[in-house]
């Protein structure tokens, strides 16, 4: 029998939610049979060490969703299973928020009516994003992988090195081949590695620069193309009357740019290099240590001690953060990416016709040697080699994923469809803010297909920190951060290849 799961008590989750959590999935794995009896709050709280409040919330809320009964006097009991005919079967799902369960919940609705004899239930697990990786390899290791979870797509490569994932093909051939040929090029970029299907996309994103647009349009200016556009916009809005007007604080700008941001400060700042003509890797090569480097470099740190239009303390932003002062008004302009316009709207509570009326998504703008670019990024939902289930895995994401379901996610949660049917379903309806940035997002590049990218990332992160705290030479960091990454990747440098 698998280890007992354990709370988290630095978790973001809730103690009460954990707890629901774990003894959810004790239930609908058979760990208690219906109609056996559970510990009591007394025994529960011992085994958790944690107060009776949370024991107490956890089973109210258990009770509710109709997995419990409660009986005074004689204690808490797994729910029987009448009328369901066949039991269910559980699949395990990791996930990192609530959203990604709505096309999964929608899907097993689905399945079950349509074969009620063999039907389907979710035993999901909640991660925060930001421990999700660890986690999931983690389970692996303890050959406690879930059957299936979600997972940004810029690990899939290091999980395919690691045979974490089965290929879509394993579990169904013809599907395979379809779905390749239906998925956005960007996602197809992502997810097929040695022409195999390694998982199955739920959204795509790319990074921006967001902008007020409602106060550029009073002010008479055009969004910016370029570099030198972009400071000129933010010399502007950095004027004191100009300050005043909008109440905005010191700085008209932000972004997250150091170690603290994690992979979001890759997502925010390795467009840059591209938008300059620069690459981290290519042709087999650790090629960062060039010209185009050092100028992003040296831009995105002039943003901050010379034009004073970025605060210094973007270095210790966390990954919403730069997004959360556009929201407020604090800046006019922030770095981010398209799947924050859920966040922008919530904070705000504006309409989606006023979020479209103030805001404007643009296009990572052009360096002296390049052209404007974004970041394509995503999520995806990959089936674990240690799967139980694969086949009823592959049943439900293909349910999920069906144009109607995706497309009412992807309204609900301002996510890119990944998908063709879906994406073309979007684009043909002209209005709203999927239909506007989807040619923008479809145009993004992924990240580069490195199994050791995590860690690549990593090292880029502590890059930009380094130089933008000024801690280091430009030079001498660029050059050091080249060696690292070539030592964690085994690729070569230009100077390594005999001439």
């Amino acid at each position: 029998m698998p280890a007992r799961r354990k709370l988290d008590p630095t978790s973001a989750i809730p103690i009460h939610e954990q707890l629901k959590e774990i003894l959810r999935s004790e239930i609908l794995e058979g760990r208690f049979r219906p109609g056996e009896r559970l510990p009591t709050e007394a025994e529960l709280c011992a085994r958790y060490q944690v107060s009776r409040a949370p024991v107490r919330q956890a089973l109210e809320d258990l009770a509710r969703e109709g997995l419990i009964v409660r009986q005074r006097g004689r204690g808490t009991f797994a729910a029987p299973r009448n009328g369901r005919g066949s039991a269910p079967v559980v699949l395990r799902v990791v996930l990192s928020h609530p959203r990604w369960r709505i096309p999964l919940d929608r899907a097993v609705s689905r399945w079950n009516a349509e074969h009620p004899h063999r039907p389907l239930e979710l035993a999901v697990q909640e991660v925060p994003f930001l421990q999700l990786r660890s986690t999931l390899i983690e389970a692996v290791g303890n050959g406690e992988a879930p059957d299936l979870s979600i997972l940004d797509s810029a690990w899939l490569a290091e999980f395919v090195a690691l045979r974490y994932l089965r290929a879509i093909g394993e579990i169904d051939p013809a599907w395979e081949a379809q779905a390749i040929a239906w998925l956005m090029p960007g996602p197809r970029t992502a997810c097929v590695l040695d022409g195999r299907l390694y998982a199955i996309p739920i959204s795509m994103d790319v990074s921006v620069l967001w902008m007020r647009r409602d106060w550029l349009e009073a002010e008479g200016w055009r969004p910016p193309a370029t570099w030198e556009d972009l400071l000129q916009v933010g010399h502007y809005f950095q004027q004191p009357d100009v300050r005043r007007r909008y109440g905005l604080g010191m700085y008209p700008m932000a972004m997250v740019a150091g170690r603290a941001g994690g992979e979001t400060t890759t997502y925010q700042t390795l467009p840059f290099l591209w938008a300059n003509g620069g690459e981290l890797v290519a042709g087999g090569q650790v090629v960062m240590d060039q010209p185009a480097t050092y100028e992003v470099l040296a831009f995105l740190r002039s943003l901050i001690w010379e034009h004073r239009l970025m605060p210094p303390e973007v270095i210790a932003f966390h990954r919403e953060q730069a997004a959360l002062w556009l929201a407020e008004g604090r800046v006019a302009m922030a770095v981010g990416g398209t799947y924050e316009a859920e966040l922008i709207r919530q904070s705000t509570g504006w309409s989606e016709a006023e979020f479209l009326q103030r805001i404007v998504a643009i296009p990572i703008p052009a360096g002296p040697h390049g052209r404007p670019v974004g970041l394509m990024g995503g999520m995806v939902f990959g089936i674990y080699r240690q799967s139980r289930h694969p086949d009823l895995a592959l049943a439900l994401l293909r349910l999920a994923t069906e144009e109607e379901t995706l497309n009412a996610f992807a309204r609900s949660t301002s996510r890119h469809p990944p998908w063709i049917p879906a994406a073309s379903r979007l684009a043909g309806e002209r209005e709203g803010f999927l239909a506007r940035t989807l040619q923008m997002v479809g145009q993004g590049r992924p990240r580069p297909s490195l199994a050791a990218y995590a860690r690549v990332s990593e090292e880029w992160q502590a890059l930009v920190e380094e130089v933008l705290a000024q801690r280091r030479p430009l030079e001498t960091a660029v050059r050091r951060t080249a060696e690292r990454i070539a030592a964690l990747t085994g690729l070569v440098l230009p100077e390594d290849i005999p001439t």
